[in-house]
């Protein structure tokens, strides 16, 4: 790969990431570019290791090296810096920011102290944090003291994404974000990835939805622990045989 050329290219990119559950390989030498400010779709069967992929993508997980000896490699550049986000786990933490399926809240805390526990700045910046527009338009502030188990489901959802977002990510990572929402809420939800995405921040949704490639200018497919491109356009029974 042409260095120069890598540094000068805004966004993720991610080569030869691999990994295995025992002897079964889940992830072949994974790799993709996305750019800077763009959402992409990662689309696949149950079990095809998308949750994995992303563990790998926020530092939670570590890439295997592939049988073939290749060196995994994962840089973010924002039009003039790149960032080692397998090497550097301060800047990893800094760019990356990650919405799992099942949410890190803590139930016991009050919505505030869940925020509290996941920002990394000063106590003087937190209020201009819950202030910031990407905070602002979950509209959790009525609900800052309740406790996260008094919550219905779309209200931790957003609570989850305001913990992944109090940090102002680059980028933002997350697995099946509509999963187990009403259909009011996951409207709700996408339109507030579009406006994301639109003011700069860079996504990479998992989902089964269809209806979350309509804010997606990329799509990936895992399958058979191989990842492709396909068009973002694809969908019906086109889409669901490439899935199978």
């Amino acid at each position: 790969m042409d260095e120069k050329k890598d540094k000068n290219l805004a966004g993720l990119q991610a080569g030869n990431i691999s990994y295995s559950y025992r002897n079964h390989k889940v992830l072949k030498n994974v790799s993709f570019e996305l750019p800077k400010g763009k959402a992409a779709a990662l689309l696949g069967a149950n079990g095809s290791g998308k949750s994995t992929l992303l563990s790998i993508l926020s530092g939670i997980r570590h890439s295997g090296v592939p049988g073939d000896g290749s060196v995994p490699f994962y840089t973010y550049c924002d039009g003039e810096h790149t960032s080692d986000l397998f090497q550097d786990k301060k800047s990893c933490s800094r760019i990356i920011s990650y919405v799992p399926q099942e949410d890190p809240l803590m139930p016991e805390l009050s919505v505030k102290d869940n925020l509290l526990l996941w920002y990394s700045g000063s106590k003087a910046g937190f209020q201009s944090a819950l202030q910031s527009h990407a905070i602002a338009a979950l509209d959790i502030t009525p609900f800052m003291n309740k406790p996260v188990r008094a919550l219905s489901g779309g209200m931790r959802k957003r609570v989850s994404l305001a913990a992944a977002l109090i940090n102002n990510p680059e980028v933002l990572l997350l697995d099946e974000p509509a999963s187990a929402l009403d259909l009011s809420f996951k409207a709700e939800l996408r339109n507030y990835l579009r406006e994301l995405r639109e003011n700069g921040t860079t996504l990479l949704i998992s989902t089964h939805d269809e209806e979350d490639l309509d804010i997606c200018d990329i799509a990936f497919l895992l399958k058979d622990g191989v990842l492709s491109s396909i068009s973002p356009a694809l969908r019906g029974e086109e889409l669901l045989k490439l899935i199978r």
